[in-house]
């Protein structure tokens, strides 16, 4: 994410989708599980007004293709 963004990574845990890691921990033990939001500040994520900058989108999708070629050239 940082090599997009330009900035250093934030890890939080929030949100409705948190309950989830649990039980895909108990289906899957040996996966490891990774949860990415596409949100900027002005989002206002829920409400009727809710929307994300298409930019945001675009550099979500980057971070998720480096994520998964960096992952599918790691020794294993």
């Amino acid at each position: 994410m940082q090599s997009v963004y330009g900035r250093p990574v934030v890890e939080l845990g929030q949100g409705g989708s948190i309950p989830l890691c649990s039980v895909l921990a108990a289906t899957h033990p040996r996966a490891e599980i990774t949860l990415m939001g596409v949100e900027e500040p002005l989002s206002s994520i829920h409400p009727p007004d809710e929307s994300v900058d298409a930019k945001e989108i675009a550099d979500m999708a980057l971070t998720e293709a480096l994520f998964l070629q960096e992952h599918a050239a790691a020794p294993r």
